[in-house]
């Protein structure tokens, strides 16, 4: 289903983890195993997030912008989508393509509803790479972006979702929390159609959800499926969240369960 460069990761990452760890305050309590017990917990692979509380009502759209020559360079009419219905979204922007567009990177900044988050400095593979490599791709998309006046949070989608064990290392000594998701509907292939796109988020969402999409002109039909995504969000009783939002409800869930 999904044969973009930019997210291959799709096939290759399971839908479903099996390991809970955390971030922040988070870390110690699901590594003792107090907040991975239920069905409701936050779900990571290794410090990798995946997705939030099953239980949250909570969903986060995501939207990748990876450096590429495809045309057009920005879908401005997915924003418009956005801006049209208040929807809250995390962009994770590589430090390459926020240099060759910070225009429109100014324009996502410009929605308070939005966050902008790293998606690495020119998109390189992180299987093979060495730790030091994987940081310095972390801190240079950081530094593009500074450099551009934007402070992205501390969310890295990993290039391709891959995640192996040095990645997770690296990402820890930057600073940030990898974040992949679980709902995945191959927005970059051109034969997915807005109906398709619909129906895969649709059928398969749930609370704590992080869908993850493309804003870097490679979300073919992505603008033309979000007014029946965020309809149909809505209709099964979900809001719509940051992924920082859901970072935050995990770690707020985690000290609850410990609070006596």
């Amino acid at each position: 289903m999904v044969r973009s460069v930019c997210d291959l990761a799709a096939l290759r990452y399971p839908r479903l983890v099996t390991r809970a760890l955390a971030l922040g305050v988070v870390l110690l309590l699901i590594a003792t195993g107090s907040a991975s017990a239920t069905g409701d917990a936050c779900r990571f692979d290794g410090n990798v997030f995946v997705h939030g509380r099953r239980d949250s009502g909570l969903v986060a759209l995501t939207f990748d912008a990876c450096p590429t020559s495809h045309k057009p360079p920005f879908a401005a009419d997915i924003v418009d989508e956005l801006e049209r219905a208040g929807a809250p979204a995390t962009f994770f922007i590589s430090g390459r393509w926020a240099e060759a567009h910070p225009a429109e990177l100014r324009r996502l900044t410009a929605d308070p509803r939005f966050e902008i988050a790293l998606h690495g400095y020119r998109h390189r593979h992180m299987t093979g790479a060495s730790r030091d490599a994987i940081v310095a791709e972390i801190d240079g998309g950081r530094a593009a972006l500074r450099q551009l006046g934007e402070t992205p949070q501390a969310l890295f989608r990993p290039p391709y979702g891959e995640t192996p064990r040095v990645m997770q290392d690296a990402a820890r000594d930057a600073g940030v929390t990898p974040v992949l998701w679980d709902v995945a509907p191959g927005d970059p292939d051109p034969h997915e159609t807005a109906t398709r796109i619909k129906h895969d988020v649709l059928g398969h969402i749930a609370g704590g959800s992080i869908v993850v999409m493309h804003v870097n002109g490679r979300g073919v039909a992505t603008a033309e499926a979000l007014p029946a995504l965020l309809k149909g969000i809505e209709e099964r009783g979900l809001r719509l969240a940051t992924v920082s939002d859901l970072v935050r409800d995990c770690e707020r869930n985690a000290v609850q369960r410990e609070t006596p």
